[in-house]
């Protein structure tokens, strides 16, 4: 068991690192675009500089930092409603969120398996993005990187859940 905690904190901190850098290139990104269109309306269009497809490049950056904050929180991903659990033993609050996490795993393979599939026609139809032309291949497949990690973490946090029915609560945190 705590061999799959180093796991799956191994992970959860390898998605912490893609999806910091993938907000860090938002942010550089946004910036350099506006102050280039700024410089340009300044300058009466002197200077003709500006960046290329940054609409492209924030809504993939923004899909990789999705993916990887959740797989990096799934298991601090349900909002419990105290109304509906405050009655519940701690006994019942893990089950319910050990099944929560099956279906996060679950869902993780669906998403894998959409995307592999994705990234495949990609591949082989030559498909790239409308602005850049880059190809798809790449981008569909690490977001199927990312998807395997939220299985592989989701997993091992339905195993944790259901072996030693320790669980991530909000409720007992205060957050």
């Amino acid at each position: 068991m705590p061999v799959l905690a180093v796991i799956s904190r191994f992970l959860a901190r390898l998605c912490e690192f893609i999806g910091g850098i993938s907000l860090v290139v938002i942010v550089l990104v946004t910036i350099s675009d506006v102050v280039t269109r700024y410089i340009f309306k300044l300058t009466g269009g002197e200077f003709g500089f500006t960046i290329k497809g940054t609409v492209e490049i924030v809504s993939y950056m923004m899909l990789f930092a999705l993916l990887s904050a959740f797989a990096a929180y799934v298991e601090r991903s349900q909002v419990i409603v105290d109304v509906f659990t405050q009655k519940m033993s701690q006994k019942v609050k893990g089950y319910m969120m050990g099944v929560f996490m099956v279906g996060f795993f679950a869902l993780g393979i669906v998403f894998v398996w959409g995307l592999f599939e994705s990234a495949m026609d990609a591949a082989e139809y030559g498909k790239v993005t409308q602005d850049l032309r880059i190809s798809m291949t790449p981008i569909y497949g690490f977001s199927a990187f990312l998807s395997v990690i939220l299985a592989i973490r989701s997993c091992i946090e339905s195993i944790n859940i259901f072996v030693t029915g320790e669980f991530y609560d909000a409720e007992e945190t205060g957050a």
